[in-house]
């Protein structure tokens, strides 16, 4: 059979197009907006800042990166910065010049300000600009960039930016990797935006503080008291602060409780009456939700407020509407049953040499990685639109 042949110059038009698109994209211009360029060995990425739903957490990147609020020895803050902590499918983190990974307890060497939580704005992605910190309102020059989707960090650290250009540079950066910041003002806006000691100061009074038990109890947001929970780091702490954060953003109160052995006289509907008192002494009876979990029997049970229907269920009506034919019911089996699923696998992609038989319930980090997904679902759901 006689072999086509194409000409040689059309040959190459076929391979080199694709790559001109690309380079393309890559060289057009930015739109007006708030950028920073991230240069490093592994070539330049860029991230677009979000200054108007985040201009607290932006004003102090900026300003350091630009040295007009902190200075290192004449020079920018950010000045001979490296990757320090580098996480593969996780997070690659730095911010703290001179701090390398083994530092055990790296101390901030900028003052401490408010966290800035944005319903909007989530880890859901690979290259999320995020601020490191060791609890709520203890953010300073640390920050990290997600690798890949992380949507347990959020309300526990406050986004500001997305990389727009050379994500996939990102698996890419390897441990003390160094690298440089350049701010990009494109656009009167941009250019107009205030990043110094005054415009921040001013700024971080007006955040919103946190004000609720930063330890678990019988009455915060999330308690563990038989310790189902990895302890170390402090997973109940953690979830404790999540929830709380939350309430402080939007003003809905979720409240969680895992516990190891079912209360007394709970067998069977008895549960339910449990569940509803429990939601009552917690003040979501009317308002808000209650997440429950039975570890002996392997169960999770979930309380809306009446009032709280209607966003849970993403439309309009009244409980009595949503409860005909079990569509109020099948909502939350469904939210249960998949975010248990989505738990269940994150377990198995880290635990490859157990199988789904021997990963019982009560396996601590399994359990965790299930209230991840159970918590994170009913966030997004209650979240304002």
């Amino acid at each position: 059979m006689k072999t086509l042949r194409r000409p040689l110059f059309l040959v190459l038009l076929i391979f080199l197009f694709p790559l001109s698109v690309s380079l393309r994209a890559a060289d057009a211009p930015l739109p007006e907006g708030l950028y920073a360029d991230f240069t490093t060995p592994r070539g330049t990425f860029t991230a677009e800042l979000f200054t108007k739903k985040a201009p607290l957490m932006c004003a102090n990147f900026v300003s350091l990166a630009e040295g007009s609020r902190e200075s290192k020895n004449g020079q920018p803050f950010y000045t001979g910065l490296t990757w320090y902590r580098v996480v593969p499918s996780f997070v690659m983190q730095s911010g703290n010049p001179g701090l390398q990974d083994t530092d055990a307890l790296p101390k901030p060497v900028t003052p401490h300000f408010p966290d800035e939580f944005v319903p909007s704005l989530h880890h859901a992605t690979a290259g999320v600009l995020s601020m490191a910190n060791a609890g709520p309102d203890t953010n300073s020059c640390e920050f990290f960039i997600t690798l890949a989707p992380t949507q347990r960090l959020n309300y526990l650290h406050s986004v500001f930016g997305q990389i727009i250009r050379g994500l996939e540079l990102l698996p890419q950066i390897k441990p003390d990797d160094p690298f440089s910041i350049k701010i990009l003002r494109i656009g009167p806006a941009a250019q107009a935006f205030r990043a110094d000691a005054s415009t921040f100061a001013t700024l971080s009074a007006a955040a919103k503080r946190y004000t609720a038990a930063r330890e678990p109890g019988p009455t915060t947001h999330f308690e563990d008291p038989q310790q189902l929970l990895p302890t170390t780091p402090p997973r109940a702490k953690n979830f404790n602060y999540k929830l709380a954060n939350f309430e402080r953003t939007t003003g809905t109160r979720i409240v969680a409780r895992l516990l190891e052995k079912s209360p007394p006289d709970t067998d069977g509907r008895k549960l339910n009456n449990y569940l509803r008192d429990l939601a009552e002494r917690l003040g979501v009876l009317q308002n808000g939700a209650l997440v429950l979990y039975v570890a002996d029997r392997d169960e999770w049970k979930l309380w809306i407020g009446d009032a709280t229907t209607a966003a849970f269920m993403d439309r309009p009506g009244t409980v009595k509407e949503f409860m005909q034919g079990g569509a109020f019911h099948t909502a939350k089996q469904t939210l249960l049953t998949t975010a248990q699923a989505e738990g269940a696998a994150a377990y198995a992609a880290q635990n490859p040499q157990r199988s789904t038989l021997n990963a019982q319930p009560m396996a601590p980090q399994r359990l965790k990685l299930i209230t991840d997904a159970v918590l994170d679902s009913l966030i997004l759901k209650l979240e304002p639109k």
